[in-house]
């Protein structure tokens, strides 16, 4: 392992390795933590170069543990696209989770690090149209979880309703009901049938088994529903209640879907 010339900057765990001193893997942690401070500002990269010069501090609350796996719960507004890949590139996690955007409903009491937000994947994504709760995860056990029981676990959606030829003859809803209640089949697999009710002259509220890519889509298509909006309120036990369009929190260790 090379070592930085007298005078030259050196990286930054090695330089809370010798300060404390500890190990280099201990040293690792704790900046990963967000407990290092350099000239004042969290840096939480072990592979930042500092300068004689800067001053080096540990938060005297400072613990180095192994970052647990995250899972994070964030009400994704209407209109936003998810990417392709299988985890949220830097610059969503940049924009979408910051300090600002954290609900206060959040009760996990985890200060919020780098750490927490590497190789998020998202689980059961929503289209670009669509709103509401979305969940990302690092944890192989929940992401295993929706694979292995994905459809046993429901997801509760709300559907605004829009004016449209024909939605005010007798009958309309309940045909609407009938449609939007009839079992789909999804790469050759029957789903279960999903329940439907009318929440108010405008808004139907939908009980889904799991959620195939483009499952509302094709629910609607075939109902020929006229909507203006779609919103997934609920993903198995956890809900979208405390989150405004836009905000985020981590899941408790003691939620389960």
């Amino acid at each position: 392992m090379g070592t930085a010339a007298p005078g030259e900057p050196q990286r930054l765990a090695r330089r809370v390795a010798a300060m404390l001193p500890c190990s280099r893997a201990e040293a690792e942690r704790h900046i990963a933590g967000g407990w290092v401070r350099v000239d004042g500002q969290v840096v939480d990269r072990p592979e930042t170069r500092v300068a004689d010069h800067q001053v080096v501090s540990l938060d005297p609350a400072a613990r180095a543990e192994t970052q647990v796996p995250m899972t994070v719960l964030w009400h994704k507004p209407g209109g936003l696209p998810l990417p392709e890949a299988l985890h949220l590139t830097q610059d969503m996690v940049s924009r979408w989770f910051t300090a600002d955007s954290r609900s206060p409903s959040d009760r996990c009491g985890v200060r919020p690090v780098r750490a927490h937000f590497h190789r998020l994947q998202p689980l059961c994504p929503l289209a670009t149209d669509e709103s509401g709760l979305l969940v990302f995860t690092q944890s192989t056990s929940v992401a295993r979880r929706f694979l292995q029981a994905g459809l046993d676990i429901e997801h509760e959606w709300f559907i605004d309703v829009a004016e449209g030829p024909g939605t005010g003859e007798p009958g309309w809803r309940a045909d609407i009901l009938r449609s939007l209640q009839q079992p789909m089949a999804w790469q050759g697999r029957h789903q279960p049938a999903p329940r439907a009710s009318w929440q108010s002259d405008r808004r139907l509220r939908l009980v889904t088994k799991g959620c195939p890519p483009g499952q509302m889509r094709r629910l609607i298509e075939r109902a020929a529903l006229p909507v203006t909006a779609v919103r997934r309120q609920r993903i198995g036990r956890v809900g979208l209640a405390g989150l405004q369009p836009g905000q985020w929190r981590f899941l408790l260790p003691s939620e389960r879907f």
